[in-house]
């Protein structure tokens, strides 16, 4: 038994010895690639940010930055007591690593069967946000491991006091440095930032609710945003709160006082705007994300050269506010600056992307609040254009020889069998031409005829089309695509009309010009991606059709008010009155604009009068205003027409030659005809 004991004995002291020799190898190799640490702590601290600059050259925005460092003693002691009980209850006592915390964070998870707990430390946490990347390795855990209790101990010898309450006082100098360098969502970094942005205060005066919230929102700042997801937000902030009473620093009948309180009770929504185009700096975020992971933006300081343009970003933003305006009012709406952020989200919205014709994006509005809803209606939503993708539709139908402007066809009711079912596509307002010209149709955006078009020429050669054009959605080839069934966004829509203005070049649009690191060493450049999509006379016919539907159509709204430049474009209304666009170009821009609700179930474009808003009344005013402004000043031009294509004057409803009106007084229209092409 003694001999088996002996050797049982010596068995364990050479495993323990072995292990310790294979930690020691493994920190002996890892050791050197450890991120090294700077002289003086207090350089940890400083964050240069990434800062985004106008297509000027003028700097627009600073985002990931910590903007302003708060002593230890000026931040409320209810925000590192909140932070302590949620993330790290025994941070006083450890040396950066708790075993106790990662043996009972595994005993929880295999209990639970999956991940609920994690054993990181806020040393620890400090760490993967000071020096590391998000990805999860073996290898990561085990530096961050070491370089934990390299950074506690350099604290610890360079702050060797204790505190008031008999703790190490370095321990404090790393609960300051987490507080001023973690992100609490809203592009607020640090905890002077979050203190402004939720509640316009200082961290010296957070109370514990708000000091509770913010320490909530660390773990995932999108996922418990208030501002984005007030009930998220509330269900972390009472998970806060039982945090405090388990750690002792709540008392039971406060915190019975505390079950009540809501995300949305304690956040004020008149902080003071810093971010003059936050739309854009969400979508430049999101752009970089994509293309090279977070790590990106989180851990190099970059400069973002953009393709805004000041001046027009100005323009497209006070021209959605004005439309919008006027759209509360038909709507039956009150001020919108009346209302409280809980009626907000039901209010009438907008969308507005203006691209010069190489593909740059020079003004975006994603919508009328950002603070009230992150999402961006520009780029990221996809709605049914309606009659603004008849163009598409007539483009497929022209370039297969199916149709020519002046093609014959009788516009009335139909009725076709879809699925066994019976399918009656109307006109708007149930007035229907008769026999005439496709291109008098278009102007006059009839639904029947476009149907019959696109029958012409087969919904599988409109889809086509459309992807050539840059549609990257699903579309499906359906009968009714000519109607806009299919769902876009309005960035698609202005590239695609862009195409048109291009005399059929296509170029991918882009916000980001270049980017480059901290030694302006570019690491990104744009280079345009343009391809020739359709033929130059075949743009022409359609910049010709569509100048016909601004100058006598559905998009005529835009010369009541006052824009007199050569211009095209296209109306669209979907038939459940949910969404109304108009997208146009001039030699120079295309601008599209959306209006509709993000709720279209709930809420309808019917005016007080039960009056439907088009997108000749509801989009229209907007794109003028904005057009009218940014071609202050600039001289004007006029579409060219190439050597092989001929502009004729018809008759609307027959499609032959003539300089008089028609018998009805309508006026001959004029349509542009490609070669082999002549009119009746």
């Amino acid at each position: 038994m003694r001999r088996a004991l002996l050797i049982g004995a010596v068995l364990t002291g050479l495993l323990v010895l072995a292990a310790g020799l294979g930690a020691g190898y493994v920190v002996w190799r890892m050791a050197p690639t450890l991120p090294s640490l700077p002289i003086d702590p207090h350089e940890l601290g400083i964050r240069p940010g990434t800062e985004m600059y106008a297509a000027s050259g003028e700097r627009i925005y600073t985002f990931n930055q910590s903007r302003q460092w708060v002593p230890f003693k000026r931040i409320s002691p209810h925000v590192v007591q909140a932070l302590i009980a949620t993330e790290d209850a025994r941070f006083y006592h450890h040396r950066g690593i708790d075993l106790l915390a990662i043996v009972g964070a595994i005993r929880d998870n295999l209990r639970q069967g999956n991940i609920t707990r994690g054993g990181s430390t806020l040393t620890q946490q400090l760490v993967k946000r000071l020096f590391f990347s998000p990805q999860k390795t073996f290898e990561r855990k085990l530096s961050e491991a070491l370089l934990t209790v390299h950074l506690e101990a350099f604290f610890a010898s360079s702050y060797p006091d204790t505190n008031d309450a008999g703790h190490p006082a370095y321990k404090d100098r790393l609960l300051e440095l987490y507080l001023n360098e973690v992100f609490y969502g809203t592009n607020a970094y640090g905890i002077y930032d979050a203190a402004i942005t939720f509640f316009d205060t200082t961290p010296d005066s957070l109370s514990l609710p708000r000091a509770a919230m913010l320490i909530g929102q660390i773990n995932a700042p999108t996922a418990y945003n208030p501002l984005r997801h007030p009930a998220r937000a509330t269900e972390r902030l009472q998970h806060v709160f039982d945090r405090l009473v388990a750690s002792g620093f709540l008392d039971s009948e406060t915190r019975r006082e505390y079950a009540a309180i809501r995300a949305e009770d304690i956040i004020n929504p008149g902080y003071p705007p810093r971010n003059p185009v936050p739309y854009w700096v969400e979508a430049i975020n999101a752009e970089i994300i994509q293309q090279w992971g977070p790590a990106a933006l989180h851990y190099g300081s970059l400069k973002v050269y953009t393709t805004l343009d000041i001046a027009m970003q100005e323009a497209a933003e006070e021209a959605v506010t004005k439309g919008l305006v006027q759209l509360d009012e038909r709507l039956g709406f009150k001020p919108y600056s009346a209302a409280s952020m809980a009626e907000r989200p039901a209010y009438v919205q907008g969308a507005l992307v203006c691209l010069s014709q190489t593909g740059k994006v020079l003004a975006m509005v994603g919508g009328r609040d950002i603070f009230v809803s992150y999402y961006n209606r520009a780029l990221t939503a996809r709605r049914q254009p309606g009659s603004g993708f008849k163009p598409i539709a007539y483009l497929a139908a022209l370039e297969a020889g199916k149709i020519s402007p002046v093609t014959v066809f009788n516009d009335q009711r139909r009725t076709y069998i879809v699925n066994g079912q019976k399918w009656q596509p109307r006109n708007y307002g149930g007035r229907y031409l008769g026999q005439t010209t496709a291109a008098w149709a278009l102007v006059r955006s009839a639904n029947s005829t476009a149907i019959q078009i696109s029958e012409r020429v087969g919904p599988r050669r409109v889809v086509d089309v459309a992807h050539r054009l840059g549609f990257a959605g699903p579309i499906g080839a359906y009968r009714s695509i000519a109607l806009g069934v299919a769902e876009v966004t309005v960035l698609e829509m202005a590239a695609a009309y862009g195409t048109f203005a291009n005399y059929g070049l296509q170029v991918e649009p882009t916000l980001i010009e270049q980017i480059v690191d901290d030694n302006d060493q570019p690491i990104f450049t744009h280079q345009a991606q343009i391809r020739q999509a359709i033929t130059p006379d075949l743009a022409a016919q359609m910049v010709h059709l569509l100048r016909q539907a601004v100058d006598r159509g559905t998009g005529h709204q835009a010369r009541r008010l006052g824009f007199a430049r050569p211009a095209a474009g296209k109306t669209g209304t979907t038939n459940d009155n949910t969404d109304a666009w108009f997208t146009g170009f001039t030699p120079d821009l295309t601008a599209s604009v959306w209006v509709g609700f993000d709720d279209r179930r709930t809420h309808k474009l019917v005016d007080t009068q039960g009056v439907q808003i088009t997108g000749g009344t509801g989009a229209v005013p907007i794109w003028t205003d904005f057009m009218i402004a940014v071609h202050e000043g600039r001289a004007e031009k006029d579409f060219d027409v190439p050597e092989d294509v001929q502009i004729y004057s018809v008759d609307p409803r027959t499609g032959q030659v003539s300089s008089k009106p028609n018998k009805d007084g309508t006026p001959p229209l004029s349509v542009a005809l490609r070669r082999g092409q002549r009119p009746n």
